[in-house]
C-alpha cells in the first residue's frame, strides 16, 4: 500500500504533547534503547509500521491507551501480578513538532489498517518516511476515540522521558490506580501469582 493510494492528510504534532508506553523496566539485551525508549531489534518486521533498516517506537495518546494496546488486548483472558511487576508506564513529551501522516479516519473504509496483514502497512510506512515524515498516527484497535502513534527515528529523535512508573510499586501488591482501573475496565482479571 502507497501513500498516494489512500491519500491521507499529513498534520503538525505541535510541541510539547504527552506519549505513553508500555514496557519491561528492565530491558532485554537484544532491545534497541533510544530516548528512554524499549524497543524491539531493528528488522523482526512484526508491527504494522516496523522497518528493515530502523527502530519504530509506538506509542499511545494516553496511559489508559498504552495499557490498552500493550497488555489488554481483547484477546487477553488474564494477566497475573508478577508479568505487571516487570512493567512500568513510560511518559514521553515532544520537544518539537511532528510531522505525521493521519490515518485516523481511514481505519473504517480501509480495515487493513488494523488487520494483521502488517506487509501492506509497512510499505506505506516506508513511503511515510520517503516522504520525510517523522511517523504515522492512527486509530486505536483497543480503544475507541483514542490513537496511537508510530514514530521514526526523526520522531524518536524528538521524545525525551519524563517519567516511568512502575505498574506494581516494589515490593509490594499495590498496583498503581491507572493500571487497577484499566484492568477493571477492560474486564481481563487479574491472578495474584
Amino acid at each position: 500500500m502507497k501513500f498516494k493510494d489512500i491519500n491521507p492528510s499529513v498534520i503538525e504534532l505541535a510541541a510539547p504533547h504527552a506519549l505513553y508506553r508500555v514496557q519491561l523496566i528492565r530491558s532485554r539485551a537484544t532491545s534497541v534503547r533510544m530516548k528512554g525508549l524499549s524497543m524491539p531489534p531493528v528488522g523482526l518486521m512484526h508491527g504494522r509500521f516496523c522497518s528493515p533498516g530502523e527502530p519504530v517506537a509506538c506509542l499511545a495518546d494516553s496511559q489508559e491507551t498504552a495499557l490498552y494496546e500493550s497488555l489488554l488486548r481483547r484477546e487477553t483472558v488474564s494477566r497475573t501480578l508478577s508479568a505487571l511487576r516487570r512493567k512500568c508506564l513510560v511518559e514521553f513529551a515532544t520537544t518539537g513538532s511532528l510531522r505525521l501522516a493521519d490515518l485516523r479516519s481511514l481505519a473504517e473504509p480501509y480495515p487493513v489498517l488494523q488487520s494483521l496483514r502488517v506487509a501492506q502497512t509497512q510499505e506505506l510506512a516506508a513511503d511515510c518516511r520517503a516522504r520525510a515524515l517523522n511517523g504515522v498516527i492512527y486509530a486505536s484497535a483497543q480503544h475507541p476515540q483514542h490513537g496511537c502513534i508510530a514514530l521514526f527515528a526523526s520522531g524518536i529523535d524528538q521524545l525525551p522521558k519524563l517519567r516511568s512508573p512502575r505498574l506494581v510499586k516494589a515490593n509490594t501488591n499495590w498496583l498503581w490506580q491507572v493500571a487497577q482501573v484499566a484492568l477493571w475496565r477492560s474486564g481481563v482479571p487479574l491472578d495474584e501469582s
